[in-house]
């Protein structure tokens, strides 16, 4: 297919791009690195398509959907969620809206949401929609996701209520900082411009003119439908995949920042849409040229990560409209990942070479993102690929090493130390201002904390440091135990901070943005 709107950076990196040869991507070869993904990650279900324009080359379906029941099979109509992945589709639909004259990328917010209110008032007033969707706030990395991971459940409101309450860790648009509270809030920018809820726009823009019947915009319906995996997830060191804690399903309002759900065969029809340019399988074009290059435009200059730079000759990276913009091999190469508590999955896309990978997995590890990036390098740069699954396995199992010994499961358990000061000196009530009060009580001669918006993240605090203390949350899975450290002022406990044991907890998990105040 005849590519027509190739980027200036496409089109400058094509010249370069010869030596690169491309590799064919035959079923065969797809089908025998899915499995050797499926067995170097032990993983219970997974799915995968690869497309070239308008053909399918391969879509597979494999393992189970629920390790429970291995009876009922993975199949291509089974929906899998893809997390942030589904950022792309909140900015497809207020592409539409921009095509259309609704609004502007450069409207400021508080055009659409008069009660947007960010912690400096230059800021609130120059926050415009486009920095919503390109990760440039000036807000720390992961802002305020402690809301909603790992089970909580806010309103719009309740994060309309909190962001006004986080002071910034860089300046405005100045550094790139990855932030899902912002697409929530993008979501209502496009529910209040559109007229109807955010999932109504995204099934009548999107999931209807491109037939994608299976697909489900919110997390609770895509629960409800029979053929739904269930995500899976393993405690440091356990080989066993067990399903997650019900409760760690993302909620629905949370949805724009990725919340969606499709089958594979669904998902194959939404890359052959961005391979087609905007435009659906019958010749309706959905986004104009000038609104489909606005969004694959790179906007917030991001950290190459060494492993790109290093199996990929990636040079840049960039953030666009929903979209991550980098070189690889030489070639434009677009995509994004998505994680969540349970299930995680990859999109990418070589423009000049008309393909496009998914893969998307039932469990939480590197393994989607390491097919993906395996299939997609050898289309781009043939017999000199990398070894992008090998590779990737073995930063997951030093990550995994890495988290058995910080979560007191190693050959370095926790020392309890006698607490210096009378267990009383710590309870009361601590209140920090984006998330609210936290209860510090005494239970059963412990400490006990009590993290309020969280049915899971209550713990007993063991004493591992004079004023520190570690919180072991029940659920294993999580690999998030923090370090709670109480500050004295005139000798007297006056407030708390917390911060994550491991390096590799999930940055979700935002503990360190936590400034506690005791109150009276």
């Amino acid at each position: 297919m005849k590519r027509t709107l190739l980027t200036t950076v496409a089109a400058v990196l094509a010249l370069g791009s010869a030596n690169a040869a491309a590799q064919d991507l035959t079923p065969e070869r797809v089908d025998s690195a899915a499995r050797q993904t499926i067995e170097a990650f032990d993983i219970p279900g997974l799915v995968v398509t690869v497309t070239r324009g308008d053909d399918v080359i391969y879509t597979g379906a494999y393992g189970q959907r629920d390790v429970r029941h291995p009876d009922i099979a993975v199949d291509t109509d089974t929906l899998f969620p893809f997390a942030s992945i589904s950022k792309a589709f909140t900015t497809t639909a207020l592409a539409m809206l921009v095509d259309e004259g609704v609004l502007d990328w450069d409207d400021p917010v508080r055009r659409y949401i008069p009660e947007f209110e960010m912690s400096d008032p230059y800021i609130t007033a120059e926050f415009s929609v486009r920095d919503l969707v390109t990760h440039r706030s000036g807000l720390p990395l992961g802002a305020g996701d402690l809301l909603v991971f790992p089970d909580g459940k806010p309103e719009v409101s309740d994060i309309l209520a909190a962001i006004r309450h986080i002071p910034p860790a860089t300046s405005f648009r100045s550094e790139y900082a990855y932030d899902n509270l912002m697409y929530i809030i993008a979501g209502e920018v496009l529910s209040r411009a559109d007229g109807r809820p955010w999932a109504e726009a995204i099934d009548a823009r999107i999931f209807e003119p491109l037939a994608m019947d299976s697909c489900e915009a919110l997390p609770s319906e895509a629960a409800a439908d029979d053929n739904t995996v269930t995500q899976h997830s393993r405690a440091p060191g356990e080989t066993e995949a067990v399903p997650i804690d019900p409760r760690f399903i993302i909620g629905d309002s949370t949805s724009p920042a990725g919340g969606l759900s499709c089958s594979v065969d669904d998902f194959t029809t939404w890359a052959q849409f961005w391979l087609n340019e905007g435009v659906t399988a019958d010749g309706n074009r959905l986004l104009s040229e000038a609104q489909f290059a606005e969004v694959w435009t790179g906007v917030t200059p991001q950290s190459v990560s060494p492993l790109l730079a290093q199996l990929g000759g990636t040079h840049f990276s960039l953030y666009g409209l929903g979209w991550s913009v980098r070189d690889l091999h030489g070639q434009l190469f677009v995509g994004h990942s998505g994680g969540l508590l349970g299930a995680s999955s990859y999109f990418g896309i070589l423009p000049e070479q008309d393909i496009a990978v998914f893969v998307s997995s039932n469990v939480s590890t590197y393994g989607s993102t390491a097919l993906a990036l395996q299939l997609i390098a050898e289309a781009a740069a043939g017999d000199e690929a990398s070894d992008w699954i090998g590779v990737l396995h073995g930063v997951y199992q030093r990550s995994q090493e890495t988290a058995v010994q910080d979560s007191g499961a190693g050959d370095q358990p926790d020392i309890a130390i006698d607490p210096v000061r009378d267990l009383s000196a710590y309870t009361g009530t601590y209140v920090d201002p984006w998330y609210g009060p936290v209860s510090i009580e005494i239970r059963d001669g412990s400490l006990f904390i009590d993290m309020s918006r969280s049915e899971v993240l209550d713990a007993s605090l063991v004493p591992v440091a004079p004023d520190r203390f570690v919180a072991r949350w029940p659920d294993r899975s999580l690999n998030a135990d923090a370090y709670v450290d109480f500050t004295a002022s005139d000798d007297r406990i006056a407030g708390m901070t917390m911060e994550p044991v491991s390096e590799t907890t999930d940055f979700s998990f935002d503990f360190g943005d936590l400034h506690f105040t005791k109150q009276p």
